[in-house]
């Protein structure tokens, strides 16, 4: 039986409501409502957020069922007001995702992964002010169909 390749945006929504259930302020592609400055920047509190930037994913599969697995990717930018907000964050986001298996509907999914040494190192944007601090997260998930 040949399977259509699975989709990517239900492994996003995954990796969302995952963060969502640890509490962690994230969304697709832009900052999260509640994250960031909870007022005039610099001098309010600042709520660390993730930003999760989705791949389509990879199919793959064997010559019998090419499309079988999908190979999901997903860089999550973790930002704070500081280098050790941003660095704390990004810990807490592995700790929630990395060897977790996702609930994907109609998809059975190996635990979340990082690749090996793909990340750059801890960055701070010095075009806004004040500065912030983004230290990224990179994961990846398999899944086939259930």
């Amino acid at each position: 039986m040949i399977h259509t390749t699975g989709e990517a945006t239900p492994h996003t929504e995954a990796v969302l409501a995952t963060l969502a259930a640890a509490g962690i302020p994230a969304d697709c592609g832009q900052a999260p409502d509640g994250g960031g400055w909870q007022g005039e920047p610099g001098r309010s509190t600042f709520i660390g957020y993730a930003v999760v930037h989705p791949t389509p994913g990879t199919p793959d599969g064997s010559i019998a069922e090419p499309l079988e697995y999908l190979d999901y990717r997903a860089q999550i930018n973790c930002y704070g007001a500081t280098a050790t907000q941003a660095a704390h964050l990004a810990d807490r986001v592995k700790t929630v995702l990395v060897g977790r298996r996702l609930q994907v509907p109609g998809r059975a999914t190996y635990p979340v992964t990082q690749p090996v040494g793909s990340a750059p190192p801890l960055l701070r944007d010095d075009s806004l002010t004040p500065p912030l601090y983004m230290a990224v997260v990179e994961i990846t998930i398999r899944s086939q169909p259930a």
